[in-house]
């Protein structure tokens, strides 16, 4: 096969205890992440990313609030999409891309794919 997926790790908080001291319950904060606007949502489930541009519009999604179903609002449209897949649970189809998060023992990361071409 010529294309390779590998995932890259970056750490984003030293502990779960100040990711959650940053992001308040059912709030999300934006960051950069290997080159990416990321948005980080921290909701009764633990912290969860998706894309920080609404896929919808375009607006950042940071800027809108979580929901007791792992979803986060749009500000502007009211659109929710869910954190865990994606998926747009109103409005139209959209989806936004989510990254997987880690909690290991020292620190918290997002994984972020990338796709490499090689001929070995």
């Amino acid at each position: 096969m010529f294309f390779k997926t590998i995932v890259n790790w970056y750490k984003i908080f030293s502990s779960e205890e100040e990711a959650k001291n940053r992001i308040l319950l059912n709030k999300a904060i934006s960051m950069n992440v290997g080159g990416k606007k990321i948005c980080i949502a921290n909701t009764k489930e633990g912290l969860f990313a998706i894309q920080e541009k609404c896929p919808h519009n375009g607006f950042p999604l940071s800027n809108g609030t979580c929901t007791d179903d792992i979803a986060i609002v749009c500000p502007v449209h009211r659109y929710r999409f869910d954190l865990k897949t994606g998926r747009a649970k109103s409005g139209l189809g959209d989806a936004g891309y989510v990254y997987p998060i880690e909690i290991r023992q020292n620190g918290v990361y997002l994984g972020i794919e990338t796709t490499k071409f090689s001929l070995f």
